[in-house]
C-alpha cells in the first residue's frame, strides 16, 4: 500500500521532486488565510514558501470559511500538499510545507478570531471569490440584507462572513493596538478598496468606535493574482504516486506562470514576498485592469462560447479556429481599453495568454470558469465595453457576442436538448427569465440584463447595445452557435 505524503515520509520522495528549504520545526506562524482553495495553495501559499527558505516568520494559518473537507486532507499529511507544475514539454513537482494548520471556521468560529487578533498575525490574506465579498448591486459596499451579514450583526461572537471575524479580531487588537495588512487575492477591480469599504461599513453597523480604530490602524491593500488552478480531479489524486512516490490527496495542478503585484501599503511589518517573485507597487490598478479584461474576460468567453459548442475544457475552445478568431478581436477591442502598464508589452501579454490557454496539461473546465458570471462579467467584459462606448462611441460586437452567449447559456439546455446546471448565486432567478417565453428579443435580452444587475442603467437606456446582443442571441438561437461563430467578424 502506498504511503501517505507527510513529515514522515519525506525521504520516500522520488529523487527529482523539489522540497522545501528550511526546517519546519523552526517556523512560526505570521500570515493568516482566508479561503484555503486549490487557487490559494496554487499561488500564494508557493510564494510563501519561497520566503520562508529566507525568513521563518511567514507560516500560514488558513481559515475554511465552510467545508472541513480541506482540513481533513491535510492534517494527516501535516500539511504538507505538492503543486504538480505542467507545460507543454515538462512537469515539474514541489512540496510546500507553508500552512501551519487549517481552523475551519463553523467548528470554532473563536479559533479563527484569535488567530486574526494575535499579536504575531501581520498580514490577512483573502481568496473568497467575488460573491463572498456580501456587496451590494453597486459592487462597491455591503450587501446589509445578505443573509449571513443578518446573521453576523445579530450574532457578532459567531460570525459566518470575512467581514463579520475581521472585525470581531479587530475589536480584539484594538485592545493590544496592534496594526494589521489585509489584502485581497480575488478577482475584482480595486479589490483592496471594495474589502475596506465591506469591513468599515460593517464595523460602523456595529460600533462606530471601533470603525474609527480600524479606518487608522488596518491597511487594505490591491492586489492582482495570475495563475491557472483548474480543480484537481481523482485521477490527478491516483496519479500523485507517479509523480511523487507517495500518496497526496491534496495535490494542485497548475501551469508553470505565476503573477503576484501588491499595493505596497502596508500597516506594519510585511513579508519580503518581492524577493521571491512578486512586485510591489504604488498602483496596481493598470495589472489588475491588463489581467481582469485580456485573461478574464477572454476566459469567461472561452467557457460560455466553448461549452455552448460542446467542448468541456478551455484548451479544446481556444483550439477551435473560430473561437481562436473571436478571442483575437475580443483581445483587439480589449486592448483600446487599457492604459500603458509598466515593463508589460500588452501585444505580447494577449499571445502569451492564448498559449497559456492552450495548455492541454493543465485542463481547465468550460464550466468552472462559467460559474458565478452574474459576478465576474461586470469587471471582466462589462466595464470594458461602457469603456469603447463611451471613448469610441460603438458597441463592441466581440463582447457582444460572448454576452449572448451567457444569456443562452442560462436557459441551462444545450441545443441537443440536453439540461446542465448553471451556477451562480443568482441561478434560478436567472434561468428562469432566460429560459421564459418571449415575442421580442430585445426586451427579453433587456429584462436579463437588468434582472442579473451586471449592466448600470446607462448602458441599458443604450439601445444600440441591447439590440446588438439582441440579435446575437436570436441568431445563436435560430443558427446554432457554431453557424453564427463561423460567419461572426466575417461581415
Amino acid at each position: 500500500m502506498t504511503r501517505l505524503l507527510s513529515s514522515h515520509t519525506l525521504s520516500d520522495l522520488r529523487p527529482d521532486v523539489k522540497t522545501f528549504q528550511y526546517d519546519l520545526g523552526k517556523l512560526t506562524s505570521g500570515i493568516v488565510h482566508i479561503g484555503i482553495g486549490a487557487f490559494h495553495r496554487a499561488h500564494q501559499a508557493v510564494f510563501t514558501d519561497d520566503l520562508l527558505a529566507l525568513d521563518p516568520r511567514w507560516k500560514i494559518t488558513a481559515v475554511s470559511l465552510r467545508s472541513p473537507d480541506i482540513r481533513n486532507k491535510l492534517q494527516p499529511q501535516d500539511y504538507l500538499y505538492s503543486v504538480l507544475e505542467r507545460s507543454s514539454h515538462e512537469d515539474r513537482v514541489r512540496v510546500v510545507g507553508a500552512i501551519d494548520r487549517v481552523i475551519v471556521a463553523p467548528e470554532c468560529p473563536q479559533d479563527v478570531i484569535e488567530a486574526l487578533a494575535s499579536p504575531n498575525t501581520k498580514v490577512v490574506t483573502i481568496t473568497i471569490t467575488e460573491k463572498g465579498y456580501c456587496r451590494d448591486s453597486s459592487g462597491e459596499h455591503l450587501d446589509i440584507n445578505n443573509a449571513a451579514i443578518q446573521h453576523d450583526l445579530a450574532h457578532p461572537q459567531k460570525p459566518q462572513t470575512f467581514a463579520g471575524f475581521i472585525v470581531e479580531a479587530c475589536r480584539k487588537r484594538k485592545q493590544s493596538g496592534e496594526k494589521l495588512t489585509i489584502i485581497s487575492c480575488d478577482n475584482l477591480p480595486s479589490n483592496g478598496r471594495i474589502m475596506r469599504n465591506i469591513v468599515q461599513e460593517y464595523a460602523q453597523l456595529v460600533d462606530s468606535g471601533l470603525g474609527r480604530w480600524i479606518e487608522t490602524n488596518v491597511n487594505f491593500c490591491n492586489s492582482m493574482v495570475d495563475r491557472i488552478v483548474p480543480a484537481s480531479t481523482q485521477l490527478d489524486i491516483d496519479e500523485s504516486v507517479n509523480a511523487l512516490g507517495l500518496e497526496d490527496s491534496c495535490i494542485v495542478i497548475t501551469e508553470p506562470f505565476r503573477q503576484w503585484v501588491i499595493e505596497d501599503n502596508f500597516a506594519a511589518e510585511k513579508p519580503a514576498w518581492n524577493k521571491v517573485g512578486a512586485l510591489f507597487t504604488a498602483d496596481v490598478e493598470p495589472f489588475e485592469n491588463m489581467k481582469l479584461r485580456l485573461l478574464n474576460g477572454a476566459h469567461s468567453a472561452l467557457a460560455y462560447v466553448g461549452f455552448l459548442m460542446g467542448y468541456d475544457y478551455i484548451h479544446q475552445a481556444v483550439g477551435d479556429d473560430d473561437c481562436l478568431k473571436l478571442i483575437k478581436l475580443l483581445h483587439q477591442d480589449l486592448l483600446i481599453t487599457l492604459d500603458n502598464v509598466p515593463d508589460i508589452d500588452l501585444s505580447r501579454y494577449s499571445k502569451i495568454i492564448i498559449q497559456r490557454f492552450s495548455n492541454n496539461k493543465v485542463p481547465y473546465k468550460t464550466t468552472q470558469v462559467a460559474s458565478d458570471g452574474s459576478q465576474k462579467l461586470p469587471q471582466r467584459l462589462i466595464k470594458p465595453l461602457s469603456i469603447i462606448l463611451s471613448r469610441q462611441n460603438r458597441v463592441s460586437h466581440p463582447i457582444a457576442f460572448v454576452i449572448a452567449s451567457w444569456c443562452r447559456y442560462l436557459k441551462a439546455v444545450k441545443e441537443s436538448g440536453e439540461a446542465y446546471a448553471v451556477v451562480d448565486p443568482m441561478a434560478q432567478q436567472l434561468v428562469a427569465r432566460a429560459s421564459h417565453k418571449f415575442d421580442n428579443y430585445p426586451e427579453h435580452v433587456a429584462d436579463i440584463l437588468t434582472f442579473s444587475g451586471i449592466c448600470n442603467s446607462e448602458l441599458l437606456a443604450d439601445q444600440a447595445f441591447v439590440n446588438t446582443v439582441a440579435r446575437y442571441l436570436e441568431m445563436i438561437e435560430k443558427r446554432g452557435i457554431k453557424a453564427e461563430l463561423a460567419s461572426f467578424g466575417s461581415g
